[in-house]
């Protein structure tokens, strides 16, 4: 069975190798390997050309640059895998990435499959935290949909999961768009899925790299996130109606995404903190309801008191991570 795989490239020369190595060592070998060059001015073009020559599965698409979301609609457009997977160019896979999701799908007859994934942050291994009545088979009515909604191994990023190609027939990442573009897509997806099957095993390394979205500093386009999930919700409530306080809860769960990244720049004073307040008072109540950990919680109820208290206390404490 073919598998598309489909890896954005821009500025990843010092990794490309590392994860090409990775998708060519894959123990299921039919596969579709699309790379995307978009613009990338360091040698990743020609890393692309050269694993290409040497390997007649690859297609290389060489393009201006315009942001991972429409490098992954490029290779979307001439995809021809009866299946689709993702990876970023600086990301590496294990040896049975493909044939672990795709074992999860056919076996289960579902439309979408997820494995739990390693993130390497300088060459230390942390796999990711779920609660353990999250793997199993989500079919369906509105099942699916409460997957990526309500468990942690779904999540929103397209990286880590295998999807019927036919999800794609109408859907594509929102043109021009570097920020949040796997939230903005991922539930429209999600929304045409019979079922779900989520694995737990770990197939999928993340490299969390100095620079990663993570770790870059505050500014205005981090506020996207919240248009982009109170779009998600809307969508929820329309069609989902009875799982709208997941939604509603995750609205919150980007608004303290951004108040902390303010906290890490001490912006004390920004304009937007009136504003913010606003949604604390609205979709407390449901954020107290939804996944989220009790640290982020407990930051949710201390902002709704006063966000700027809430900022200090979480500069005080010296934990400057991220809470969800």
């Amino acid at each position: 069975m073919l598998v598309s795989v489909i890896i954005p490239v821009y500025n990843v020369s010092e990794y490309l190798p590392r994860l090409m190595e990775t998708v060519l060592s894959q123990t299921h070998k039919e596969l579709e390997i699309i790379t995307v060059d978009d613009g990338s001015p360091d040698d990743s073009g020609r890393i692309c050309d050269g694993y290409a020559a040497k390997d007649s599965r690859i297609r290389v698409i060489h393009k201006s640059n315009s942001g991972v979301a429409d490098a992954r609609n490029a290779a979307l457009d001439i995809a021809s895998g009866d299946y689709i997977v993702f990876a970023d160019g600086d990301d590496y896979l294990d040896p049975d990435y493909v044939s672990y999701l795709l074992d999860l799908c056919t076996s289960n007859d579902a439309d979408v499959s997820c494995c739990a994934w390693t993130t390497d942050e300088g060459g230390k291994l942390t796999k990711c935290t779920f609660r353990k009545n999250e793997p199993g088979i989500y079919t369906g009515g509105n099942e699916a949909m409460r997957a990526l909604l309500t468990t942690r191994l779904m999540s929103s990023s397209v990286w880590g999961k295998m999807f019927k190609r036919h999800l794609f027939d109408d859907v594509r990442f929102p043109q021009g768009s570097n920020y949040y573009e796997d939230d903005a897509t991922m539930y429209r997806i999600v929304s045409k899925a019979k079922s779900a099957a989520i694995g737990s095993e770990s197939r999928y390394f993340y490299t969390l790299r100095d620079d990663s979205m993570i770790h870059r500093s505050f500014n205005d386009n981090n506020f996207k996130m919240i248009e982009v999930f109170e779009q998600r919700c809307t969508f929820i409530e329309k069609n989902y109606p009875e799982l709208s306080v997941y939604a509603k809860s995750d609205i919150l769960m980007a608004v303290n995404h951004c108040v902390i990244k303010m906290c890490d720049e001490r912006l004390f004073g920004h304009p937007k903190i009136k504003e913010l307040k606003a949604y604390y008072r609205k979709y407390e109540k449901y954020f107290l309801k939804g996944i989220s950990y009790f640290p982020a919680k407990m930051f949710s109820i201390a902002a709704f008191i006063s966000i700027r208290l809430a900022m200090r206390l979480y500069v005080l404490s010296g934990k400057h991570t991220r809470l969800n």
